[in-house]
């Protein structure tokens, strides 16, 4: 009798151990996917602020050189 339930038991174990092998390895899948796309935005953040310092400091240049250029005159080629 006492056999027969450490046998049914132990089968038992074996079998939450499975189930929980499976879903750590789920976890992990998960966990190593969201990482990928934490970084893949964090790549792109970073991007994205050094393309906004660079187009605000090309639009200043271009600003001051066409202020420069026309001596403060309005240009004929922008609406308004």
């Amino acid at each position: 009798m006492l056999a027969e339930l450490v046998v049914v038991a132990g089968a038992a174990l074996l079998f939450g151990a499975l189930v929980l092998l499976r879903e750590v390895s789920d976890l992990r899948s998960r966990v190593r996917r969201v990482d990928w796309l934490l970084t893949r935005a964090d790549v792109a953040v970073g991007e994205a602020g050094r393309a906004s310092i660079t187009v605000g400091g090309l639009q200043l240049v271009d600003h001051l050189l066409g202020t420069v250029a026309r001596d403060g005159e309005a240009d004929t080629d922008t609406a308004g």
